[in-house]
């Protein structure tokens, strides 16, 4: 069983617990130490949790109200390795207790399920009012397709599955499914492709039905015409949406490498702070991030003008997200285990950051300067939404399959 103290205000471990009985011995550990272990839920002093331990001789010198007022573990020349000598190189080093790391990652897929809802029932501009676009189905299978019903309800179905994995699932199980819910709107692009080829094929056998003979009256060669060009009006819908599909399937295909290239890494140097795999990781992919980026920002100045106000909000994406990548470079892995673990968390938090500030300007631009820009800009910020939620699948299933179970996993062995 693993077992976890409070050094300096912050979490260190796992040790054996031979080892905690052994540093309670010789005087590193007091019974006041607060500590946990698998199954335990939240800090106690060890006096709580072994109790049968001989240790009523040992006198705590500090306040044990917060695990914040925990002084530095003293180490003593000669002597066995402190709990800080023990743990500072090990490869595996983790910055959380197995639960509550457990819970951070669950929180993670709620965040992007919630991202998947909001953008479901984002409202919007229609004809009769303000309404959820997602639940048009009737004008949909008449104007469109049947086929575009089950891409009208996935966002729903998408975070609702996410929330679920989040919780019912961990590890590379979870990533298992997850990597089914990312790929999932592929196939649903597929089926609506391959009904607009049906309804092309149907429109051109209606075209070979109208009749060019003067024997036929006027009235029927007019109803076959209105038959084929509503054939061809259901055509060109079709091909419409499949072209605003396979452009959308593109961009989320992009922002999904761009997100798990951008954020996979940090997120798993904070967790493992000493892990020499992820840091070379997002250095290979930060040097086409970086590369990438420096062309965005520059065709993001072409913004300024449309809006200056979006061009503001585009360069500041843009540069929080540069910023993220650079700190990612800077964190190497000789930096002590605590300084790489904050870096991390910066670079991780500037990277998403730019992401929510880009979706805000979507946003706030248009509503700002109102009328026909903010009936656009609702439409606009859903789709994107939408858009952001399922490339951010990626990182989470990435991060699922490097890390396992968090209490399964070996941890300093």
């Amino acid at each position: 069983m693993d077992w976890f103290i409070v050094e300096n205000g912050e979490a260190a471990g796992p040790f054996k617990e031979s080892e905690i009985r052994r540093w309670l011995d010789s005087g590193k550990l007091t019974p006041e130490t607060h500590a946990t272990h698998e199954g335990v839920d939240e800090w106690k002093p060890l006096s709580k949790l072994m109790p049968d331990d001989p240790v009523e001789n040992l006198h705590p010198t500090f306040s044990v109200e917060e695990p914040s007022s925990v002084p530095e573990i003293p180490a003593e020349v000669g002597t066995s390795e402190s709990p800080k000598e023990v743990n500072g190189d090990q490869a595996d080093l983790r910055r959380y207790q197995p639960a509550a790391e457990e819970r951070i990652r669950s929180w993670a897929w709620t965040m992007v399920g919630a991202m998947y809802l909001i953008a479901f029932f984002w409202p919007t501009k229609l004809p009769d009012g303000m309404g959820v676009v997602n639940f048009q189905f009737a004008w949909a299978k008449e104007h469109l397709s049947w086929s575009a019903i089950p891409l009208m309800v996935w966002p729903a179905v998408a975070g609702l599955g996410a929330v679920v994995l989040g919780w019912v699932l961990r590890g590379r199980w979870r990533a298992v499914f997850g990597l089914f819910l990312f790929l999932s709107p592929v196939l649903l692009v597929f089926l609506v492709g391959a009904d607009g080829f049906k309804k092309v094929f149907d429109a051109f056998g209606s075209l070979e039905g109208v009749g060019m003979s003067h024997d036929e009256s006027s009235d029927q060669i007019n109803r076959e015409s209105g038959h084929f060009l509503s054939h061809l009006y259901h055509v060109l819908s079709s091909m419409a949406l499949g072209v605003v599909l396979l452009v959308g399937g593109i961009l989320v295909s992009i922002l999904s490498v761009y997100s798990m290239l951008l954020l996979t890494p940090p997120i798993v140097r904070h967790l493992r702070p000493n892990s020499k795999s992820a840091y070379y990781f997002g250095v290979a992919g930060g040097v086409f991030l970086f590369v990438f980026q420096l062309t965005l920002l520059i065709l993001s100045l072409l913004s300024f003008m449309g809006s200056v106000l979006f061009g503001l909000g585009q360069v500041l994406a843009m540069g929080m997200q540069m910023a993220a990548v650079i700190i990612g470079f800077l964190n190497v892995p000789s930096r002590p285990p605590k300084e790489s673990t904050r870096r991390a968390l910066w670079s991780a938090g500037l990277g998403l950051g730019g992401l929510m500030v880009y979706l805000l300007c979507l946003l706030v631009v248009p509503l700002i300067e109102g009328e026909m820009q903010a009936v656009l800009g609702m439409y606009v910020f859903k789709v994107f939404l939408g858009f952001a939620a399922a490339a951010l699948i990626l990182p989470l299933v990435v991060m699922d399959l490097w890390l396992g179970r968090a209490q399964v996993s070996p941890q300093n062995d």
